[in-house]
This record gives structure tokens, C-alpha cells and sequence, in this order.
């Protein structure tokens, strides 16, 4: 974000009004001008008439007078008007609200005055959420700024962090969007101005969402990797889907100016996604669609039950009336299959889902799109894409995230026997290397020995551990690892449910999984229902499938607006590089009740 990025002008304090004063000075009464303004609403007038208006207020509109004159003395810079002012003000407070008023104004030339000490002390005194809507808006502006000037006038972060939170506050007093994007872009900036330490110690203290959210993101924004940076802030949604940031992330905005006037910010939607629109999935409703899957043989309940039951269930909550026609590919060879479709009309193929499949699958096609669940590097034709379920984009996301949270000493224990392992630990320590080169993998072979394993495993000196085993290894590999350093868990190392043994086992533990996995919901219950022994691979092929069927038919949509995404069982959806679904993680701890 850009630091330079304007600031709210307290002289004027136009974003927060209730009402605009279109008033002129020709107009018959200044005391009319008063009685319509609000007391912390903008200064539009000279300070003749707002010394003019006081004058001629009765007793009831005198109070509000001299709150507009002594904030319009501030703004001329004449500082003895206005402290006298000031105290005629304090003598006509009547009541708390009003007392607090005065303390506001006084603060204000205070700060004006460049004495930031004695105006935070007596902002201090201020009961702000007793006081008027606006007036509320007003003081969290002042006080923001007031703290903003202690801390480079003192470099002590707790001042800098105080004026992130007096912004966030003000959040809950605006609604208007470019005000909100302007406000949300200010508590960026002010936290941009803090050291990561400093930002990773405030999440460690943070007591809710939007805390943390904002810090999470700070760390994000300093990524020196664009590609790592964008993983990331898919991430972002998943776990904090009702986060303000998410309204920066849902369309790009022009910086806001604001003015005098008020006058209303432009907002661009984003920039179409760079991808050729040769390889865009035209899919309309009614079009045959064929599904390529295993219904017979060794893999038929753990691949192509879960698969059939999530394209079924897909169209069905989008009342398609789309055809749809299963293929056996147990039974049928695939190119006999490509015959078929090509004689019926088929407009977009799912699956396969096997490896093998996918490569005959693309060395016989014809120009049938595609949405498969395999990478073919060598004969990946360009109108197909892949999701991406190995370990190796596990190992990858668990780096963004791992990095995303400011960790920078980050070790991987991974089995050496297994392949699954070792592509998760090589897809970390690849995606981390762009930005760090610091990652250390540490081997096992026998997780009975693990102590041996791990004797030179410099684990006192890391931050941050990604286990990259089978869930029968996470827990005792968890045990060896120092409290010290916080530890990170894939899919592949976690197969339990809510609140099960396993998770309680790894308590602490960040985990990294398809939102599918970690929430319950109505189509969960109903999932499980048909398939009541399916575990997360299982569950997995379920959620990627169903994604496909609506990625299909959103894709044009998608490739419009770079920061569009499709809200999937498997994550946020997007359209990645060479045909990869991106589809962001959901990041939980374990062992909190969610």
C-alpha cells in the first residue's frame, strides 16, 4: 500500500458527515447556518461568520457556536482565540457529553500546537462511546493522528499501534464504501510503519478476528514475492471471511483524494486475468457434460463414488438442466470414450482423476475442454485445467502460510520412506526459498527412533516446524518438537475430525486444510450420510468435484477480475497459472472449539 496515501483532514472532517452544509456567506442568518450544522461537522464557513453567528445565538444554540468558532480559530492557527474560546466553552458544559466535547476541542489545539503528550492525556479522559455518532467519528480521527505524532515523535511502537486502533474503531461508524476503503488503506499505512517483530508480538497478543487479520495481513504486504504474496491473500479469505481487508481484496480501488467538498472517490473493478481466452471453459446451462471416473474396480468408493455423488449434488443446488453422462474408466478405454462424446455433443469433460487417465485422456482428445484432477506437464492441452490434491501444493501452501505469519527459521520433518512426504517437504522448501533460503529439512526413517532421527535437527534454533508425515507420525513427531517453535500440519498429516482425540493430541498445532474439512454444514451431514465411512482423501475428491461443476460455469466470469474469486467447498477458487483451480487453504488451531 502506498504510504503517501492522503490523510482524513480533521480541519475538515468532511468523510464522516452526516449532512453537507452547502451554505454561503450571503445567506440571511449565520445563526441559521448553526442551528443546521452539526458542532464536529466540517468548518465551511469564514471565522467571521462563525464568530458573527455566535454573537447573535440565543442560549440554546451558544454552546454549539462556540464549538464551531474555537475549531475554526484552530484552523486559522490563532491559538489565544481559540484557548479562550475554549474556556468559555468549559464554563457553558452542562452535562458529561458536553464536557467531553470541550475536551476534544481542547485536545485538538493541543495537538495543533504540536504538545501530542497533553493532548493524549486528555483525550484520555474522554468517554467517547457516550458521546454522539459524529462526535465519535471525530474523536477517533483526533486521536488516531495525536497518536500517530507521538510515535514519531517518540518511536515508541504502542503509539503507533494505538492510531491502528483507533481507525479500526472508526470502522463501526461508517458505512459508505469509499470511506471504508479509505480508512481500511489508513490502517494498512499505519501499520506498514511498524517492524515485523513488532507486528508479529501484536498477533501473538491479539484478542480478536480483525486484530489479527489486519496483522496477518501487514506481514503479507512485505513479501517480496509476488506469487507467494497472491497464495497468501487467497488464504486471507478463507480464514477471515468477514474481514474488512476482504473489501480491498474483492476489487482493486484508485487511491482516494479527499477533498473540501467531499466529493464522491472512483472505485475500478480489477484487472481480467492474464490467461489465454482460448483456454476459458464456455460452459451454459443445459450443455452435456461427460464425467469421466472409476465406478467399478479398486477405486471406485474411494475415487469415483465421491466424485459421481460431487457432480450430482453440484447441479443439483444449481437447478442445471445440464445432461449429464458417467464413464467408467475401469470398463471403458478411454479413447473409445473421446468417440462417444465427440458424436454427442459433449461440451466440457470432468475428470479423469488418475494420473495415467489424464495423459491418455490427452493424447486422444479432440478440443473437449476440460477439468481434471491431475497435472499432465508434457501434453496439457490449453483448454484444460487441473486441481491440484498432491502433497507437493500442500508443502506450498503451508510455506505462504508459514511465512504469511512472519516466521523466517523454518525446519521440515519429513519420512524419508515416504514419497508423499518428501513432495510435501520439497513443495515447502521450494516455495519458501523464493523469499527465504533458511529452510532446513530435517529426515526420518523410523519414527520409533525419532530422537536419534532428530538428533542434529537444528529444532532450538527454528521458529516454526512443518510436519510433513503421515497422521499416525504427526502426533509423536509434535512431541519432539520445543514449544518454542509453533508447528504447522497439512492434510496429509491430519485425518481426524472436530474435537476428536487426534486433534486435542495436537493441540496448538496450525492446521491447513479445505474449509470442507474443518466446518460442518447441512450438505456435509447429507455427504455422509451416503458415505459414512469416507475419510478427508475421500471427502476431498467430494468437495474438488462439486468445485468443478460451478468453477465450470463461473470461469468467464472469473477471467474478468483478477481478485474475483468462487467461494468452493475446497477454498476460494481461482483461475492460476498454466490451467491450476487455486484453491486457498482454511487455517485453523487445534484444539480450539470452532
Amino acid at each position: 500500500m502506498n504510504a503517501k496515501r492522503n490523510k482524513l483532514s480533521l480541519s475538515v472532517c468532511a468523510l464522516m458527515t452526516a449532512a453537507s452544509l452547502c451554505l454561503s456567506a450571503c445567506t440571511s442568518s449565520n445563526t441559521q447556518k448553526i442551528v443546521q450544522a452539526n458542532a464536529f461537522g466540517p468548518i465551511v464557513l469564514k471565522t467571521s461568520e462563525y464568530q458573527a453567528a455566535y454573537d447573535d445565538a440565543g442560549d440554546e444554540q451558544k454552546y454549539k457556536a462556540l464549538i464551531l468558532l474555537a475549531r475554526a480559530n484552530i484552523i486559522d492557527n490563532n491559538f489565544d482565540a481559540a484557548k479562550q474560546n475554549i474556556t468559555k466553552l468549559e464554563v457553558l458544559a452542562k452535562n458529561s457529553v458536553q464536557k467531553d466535547e470541550a475536551s476534544i476541542v481542547k485536545a485538538m489545539l493541543l495537538s495543533k500546537q504540536n504538545n501530542n503528550q497533553k493532548a493524549e492525556k486528555v483525550l484520555k479522559t474522554v468517554k467517547y462511546n457516550s458521546l454522539p455518532k459524529q462526535d465519535i467519528s471525530y474523536f477517533l480521527i483526533l486521536n488516531s493522528n495525536v497518536n500517530e505524532k507521538l510515535f514519531k515523535e517518540t518511536k515508541n511502537p504502542s503509539y503507533q499501534v494505538l492510531a491502528y486502533k483507533n481507525k479500526i474503531a472508526l470502522l463501526n461508524f461508517i458505512d459508505r464504501k469509499q470511506d471504508r476503503i479509505t480508512v481500511i488503506n489508513q490502517s494498512i499505512d499505519l501499520l506498514g510503519a511498524l517492524d515485523e517483530a513488532t507486528i508479529s508480538k501484536a498477533l501473538g497478543n491479539a484478542k480478536n478476528s480483525t486484530d489479527k487479520g489486519f496483522y496477518e495481513y501487514s506481514l503479507i504486504s512485505r513479501s517480496a514475492s509476488a506469487d507467494l504474496k497472491q497464495k497468501v491473500l487467497e488464504d486471507f479469505g478463507a480464514k477471515y471471511p468477514t474481514h474488512p481487508i476482504n473489501e480491498l481484496l474483492a476489487k482493486n480501488t484508485v487511491e482516494v483524494t479527499q477533498t473540501a467538498d467531499d466529493s464522491d472517490s472512483q472505485v475500478e473493478t480489477g484487472a481480467p486475468v492474464a490467461v489465454n481466452e482460448k483456454s476459458l471453459i464456455k460452459l451454459n446451462d443445459g450443455d452435456t457434460i461427460a464425467v469421466l471416473i472409476p465406478l467399478t474396480g479398486r477405486f471406485a468408493s474411494i475415487v469415483g463414488e465421491p466424485a459421481r455423488l460431487g457432480v450430482i449434488t453440484a447441479l443439483k443446488d444449481r437447478n442445471s438442466q445440464s445432461k449429464v453422462n458417467f464413464y467408467d474408466t475401469n470398463k471403458l478405454n478411454i479413447s473409445d470414450i473421446l468417440k462417444k462424446l465427440q458424436a454427442n455433443g459433449t461440451k466440457l469433460i470432468i475428470g479423469p482423476i488418475l494420473k495415467p487417465e489424464v495423459e491418455t485422456l490427452n493424447k486422444n482428445n479432440q478440443g473437449i475442454p476440460s477439468i481434471v484432477f491431475n497435472e499432465d506437464v508434457l501434453n496439457k492441452p490449453i483448454n484444460q485445467w487441473y486441481f491440484d490434491l498432491g502433497p507437493d501444493y500442500e508443502g506450498a501452501l503451508a510455506a505462504s502460510k508459514v511465512h504469511a505469519d512472519g516466521y523466517k527459521a523454518p525446519v521440515v520433518i519429513a519420512n524419508s520412506k515416504d514419497s508423499n512426504s518428501q513432495r510435501a517437504a520439497d513443495g515447502f522448501k521450494q516455495n519458501f526459498d523464493k523469499v527465504n533460503k533458511n529452510t532446513v529439512i530435517c529426515n526420518y526413517s523410523d519414527v520409533n527412533a525419532l530422537a536419534t532421527a532428530l538428533a542434529a535437527c537444528p529444532l532450538a534454533q527454528a521458529d516454526s516446524v512443518y510436519i510433513s508425515s503421515t497422521a499416525q507420525d504427526a502426533v509423536l513427531v509434535k512431541a519432539k518438537i520445543p514449544a518454542s517453535a509453533h508447528v504447522y500440519l497439512t492434510n496429509m498429516s491430519y485425518n481426524g475430525v472436530n474435537n476428536s482425540a487426534q486433534e486435542f493430541a495436537l493441540k496448538g498445532a496450525t492446521l491447513g486444510n479445505m474449509p470442507w474439512l474443518l466446518t460442518d454444514s447441512q450438505l456435509k451431514d447429507s455427504f455422509m450420510k451416503s458415505l459414512p465411512k469416507a475419510n478427508s482423501q475421500v471427502q476431498r475428491i467430494f468437495a474438488s468435484a462439486y468445485d468443478a461443476v460451478n468453477f465450470a460455469f463461473t470461469m468467464t466470469e472469473l477471467s474478468k477480475d483478477q481478485n474475483d474469486v468462487l467461494h468452493g467447498l475446497t477454498g476460494d477458487i481461482s483461475l492460476g497459472k498454466d490451467g491450476l483451480i487455486e484453491s486457498s487453504a482454511m487455517w485453523v488451531e487445534l484444539g480450539k472449539l470452532r
